[in-house]
């Protein structure tokens, strides 16, 4: 009997193993450095907070800039039927590039030269089954935009709802890691 449940719980692992795998891998197939010397801003959002998310992340990422912050953003497409799932891969792929134009061009609105690691600072994520999102508290169809704010060896520093929390969200990053649990802001369930 214990063989049996010791191998159950082998087959359990093995089994999460692939899903958690793919949560550190960008709709390129490339790794997500999380915790290996950057601080990192995981941004949490679905077809519905797009615009709001696309309106407000520019300025905040040109805020914390001299952070060199890597910029992940899980898309939740639990609202996408499964036929459209490849798709809408295929967008975000699309949007990756449009992104990296747009945060470009904020650069040079401020007379500044992009930076060089912003190619390899964007991170779009593609979560077909939204557990990263469900993990954070966050329903299928939410409303809001959720970030949260890693130091640079992985630890949360803070987490909250964006753009309301920006200000938090640059304290934390520029103060850096602290042994005090992680900010929760208001309106945040967990």
């Amino acid at each position: 009997m214990r063989k049996i449940a010791a191998l159950a719980c082998l087959l359990g692992l093995l089994g999460a193993i692939p899903a958690h795998a793919a949560e550190n891998k960008d709709v390129f197939g490339r790794e997500i450095p999380i915790g290996e010397g950057r601080p990192t801003v995981v941004l949490y959002a679905n077809k519905g907070t797009r615009d709001e998310l696309r309106q407000h992340v520019y300025d905040f990422i040109y805020d914390v800039r001299k952070e060199k912050p890597i910029v992940v953003v899980h898309v939740d497409l639990r609202d996408v039927p499964g036929l459209f799932k490849g798709m809408a891969k295929g967008e975000i792929r699309k949007s990756h590039q449009e992104s990296l134009d747009l945060m470009r061009d904020v650069f040079r609105q401020h007379g500044e030269a992009p930076p060089p690691e912003l190619e390899t600072s964007l991170f779009m994520v593609a979560d077909s089954k939204g557990e990263p999102h469900e993990s954070m508290g966050l329903q299928k169809g939410f409303k809001q935009v959720v970030a949260k704010v890693l130091d640079p060896a992985g630890a949360e520093l803070a987490r909250g709802p964006f753009p309301q929390s920006a200000r938090q969200f640059v304290r934390a990053m520029v103060s850096g890691p602290r042994q005090s649990p992680p900010t929760r802001v208001a309106g945040m369930s967990r």
